[in-house]
């Protein structure tokens, strides 16, 4: 986060005890406090826009990729630095404290450890904390600091190990442990049950190749937690910005939604984005093939976390009612006949943490909606002849293209589990009342067919216009399968009207009587469609001429409005550049 993005009050940086920094992704300085450049030895505006690994080139050894870094090192003025590095989204902030004297203190207690001569009095007069072990753990002595920080007393600590610490709660967990573990140093942050947050540093003293001490520092975190609380308030400030990017970055996983140009299905995303991390129920309404499991993946996938969060889809209509039961809430061993004796698990347990989604909910029968109503309600089931109770936290989100609300006055659904699911809906409506849509998405599906089956197919106009005046009763999942076929099936690259009539018209009723009288006599006189748009030829058919005149221009405009150039336009309308002139001027686009 970049320091102009930092809604803090700056005099509270300037007076900090401690050194700050805001590094840009680039690495380069974009803010010091005075302590900053006071502890690098460097002025303000030497360290401002220059590279901070310049003057620490000790954090070139770090990946920087993780959340968090910590890190120690002697400069070679003979400085040792302490430096916290929180990563951010477009920067860091590092923070800096001048070790020296603690490391000087530490190098003198060693040598005085390894003379037998350590002092309480010495050791009481440091400010921070100073917690001293034997080579096993076994506390030896605490120092004042330590105490007041850790809120223990003496008698608590001094004589046991830190593992004993530990077990009784007294201690949450120990750096001397560590130190025991690796024979390194080590250093953590401790959050002391009753007393402070802590930065604990600790050193092996190895006498002979033995380790006899460890000797462990503690440095009051309060302020700096402080701080990063602060910062937190300020990164919730750019929610807003990263739904934006998680909008961007939904798009480039599914680019089928950026051929959505209609308003009603810009709409319907916007609300998807903005429900996906809520875990209320959803109900998705519209027709069979508009998309209603497209838009459940879009949510699912915009807010999950990690590959275990899955997406469990179950199509209530496709699976006979004795067996839907236990598809859902599994079974326990020997449940009934023929049950596997490990028993199943059911798909609210595999959809723990993540989605399930149940398609045609409008078929499920009514005992099970039951069933599925106090799931929602307490979050919890049985198996089927199971007596141990399962928790789930999978989110519901349910679909279907009948009408729930006729089916509750036949008696066929339950009313109080359709406004259980009925939360927030989201109604998708048919293809034939979004027909800004059309051609995008028919222009999408021949791009994506094409690179399949490694073909150039293109629309000829008259196809587009039949894609427009057509009622697309089946929707994007008809449109789907027809392009498919006429991108295999076309035996020319530009793909005609009589695809359509020879592949199409036998399984699907949409071509007018006018269409088809127009493709026969272009047939018989061996006409292009684009001949058969001639104003000759409409001539042949009053009625025809308007519809023609109308459909043409609309294609046009909406093919203009898409491409970058007339070439890129008259190519996708399988036209020439001035015959596709000389329609602008026609129409006056």
């Amino acid at each position: 986060m970049g320091a102009e993005h930092m809604k803090l009050d700056q005099s509270y940086f300037e007076e900090a005890s401690f050194g700050l920094a805001i590094v840009a992704n680039d690495f380069s300085v974009k803010y010091v406090n005075k302590n900053f450049s006071t502890i690098l030895q460097q002025a303000e505006d030497r360290l401002l826009g220059n590279d901070i690994m310049r003057f620490m080139p000790q954090l070139k050894t770090l990946s920087l990729d993780q959340d968090h870094e910590f890190t120690s090192f002697t400069t070679r003025s003979g400085q040792t630095l302490a430096v916290d590095i929180i990563k951010n989204d477009d920067s860091y902030a590092m923070f800096c404290q001048d070790y020296t004297n603690y490391v000087q203190i530490m190098e003198q207690v060693e040598i005085t450890n390894q003379k037998r001569i350590i002092t309480d009095r010495m050791l009481d007069h440091l400010y921070d904390g100073c917690y001293i072990t034997d080579g096993s753990g076994v506390t030896l002595y605490v120092n004042d600091a330590f105490l007041e920080m850790a809120a223990l007393k003496r008698e608590e600590v001094i004589g046991k190990s830190v593992y004993q610490l530990m077990d009784d709660k007294i201690i949450p967990t120990s750096c001397a442990a560590k130190v025991i573990e690796t024979q390194k140093p080590s250093s953590t942050i401790l959050n002391y049950f009753k007393g402070k947050s802590c930065l604990v540093t600790g050193a092996p003293v190895f006498i002979d190749g033995r380790l006899e001490r460890i000797i462990l520092t503690s440095r009051d975190l309060t302020e700096l937690q402080a701080l990063k609380n602060k910062l937190a308030n300020v990164t919730s400030l750019t929610l807003t910005l990263k739904n934006q990017l998680r909008e961007i970055e939904a798009q480039q996983k599914a680019p089928y939604t950026t051929e959505i140009r209609s308003k009603s299905m810009a709409t319907i995303f916007d609300k998807a984005i903005k429900i996906a991390p809520l875990d209320t129920p959803l109900l998705v309404l519209g027709e069979t093939g508009v998309g209603k499991d497209f838009l459940v993946q879009f949510i699912h996938s915009i807010y999950k976390e990690s590959s275990e969060q899955h997406l469990i889809k179950l199509n209530c209509g496709a699976i006979p009612n004795h067996l839907l039961e236990s598809e859902l809430f599994g079974y326990a061993p020997g449940a009934f006949t023929d049950a596997s004796k490990h028993g199943k698990v059911g798909l609210f347990e595999l959809a723990r943490n993540g989605t399930l989604f149940l398609d045609e909910i409008g078929d499920m029968p009514l005992p099970l909606q039951a069933k599925i109503l106090n799931v929602l309600q307490d979050k919890v089931f049985y198996r089927v002849g199971g007596t141990h109770l399962i928790e789930t936290n999978a989110r519901i989100i349910a679909a279907t293209n009948k009408n729930l609300e006729a089916l509750i006055t036949q008696k066929k659904f339950r009313e109080d589990l359709y406004y259980r699911l009925n939360v927030i809906n989201v109604v998708i409506p048919p293809l034939r009342k979004r027909k800004d849509d059309i051609i995008p998405l028919a222009m999408f599906f021949l791009e994506q067919y094409n690179s399949k089956y490694q073909k150039s197919r293109y629309y000829s106009t008259r196809m587009l216009e039949i894609f427009l005046s057509y009622s697309w009763p089946g929707n994007i999942r008809e449109m789907k399968n027809m392009i498919e076929r006429l991108v295999v099936m076309s035996s020319r690259d530009c793909i005609e009207i009589e695809s359509i009539e020879e592949h199409i018209v036998s399984s699907f009723d949409y071509v007018s009587t006018q269409d088809l009288q127009l493709m026969k006599h272009t047939k018989d006189h061996n006409l292009t469609s684009e001949d058969a748009s001639s104003p000759e030829l409409l001539e042949l058919s009053g009625t025809l001429k308007g519809m023609m005149n109308s459909h043409e221009c609309r294609i046009i405009q909406s093919v203009l409005d898409q491409s970058s150039s007339l070439k890129d336009a008259a190519q996708q309308l399988g036209v020439d550049i001035s015959t596709l002139v000389r329609k602008k001027q026609k129409y006056k686009i």
